[in-house]
């Protein structure tokens, strides 16, 4: 093949490939793909269990504070509780149903 044809080849592969669906992702992949976007690169099964209880918290009626409180402790970083518990309302947990 010429350089002209494997160029063109080339060309169309990465056009198919960026046309081609994305597999649709879990929210537990969302979760940890928004919070290692953001720099953390921690346990993606931990990151999610830690989201899990935190929706668990608000199913009970714990407040976004109470509950970052809670994961600081687990943590140790305020900056991450932070972020879990926006990615848990985000990702993670239920709508609130209206009564």
């Amino acid at each position: 093949m010429t350089t002209r044809a494997l160029t063109a080849l080339s060309i169309a592969a990465v056009g198919l490939l960026m046309a081609a669906p994305q597999a649709a992702a879990s929210p537990e992949d969302d979760l940890c793909r928004s919070i290692t976007s953001v720099g953390y690169t921690g346990d993606c099964t931990t990151l999610t269990t830690l989201a899990r209880d935190a929706c668990t918290q608000f199913a009970r009626g714990a407040d976004s504070t109470a509950v970052a409180e809670k994961l600081d402790i687990a943590t140790k970083d305020e900056t991450l509780s932070n972020f879990i518990v926006a990615g848990a309302r985000l990702y993670l947990c239920p709508e609130p149903t209206s009564t």
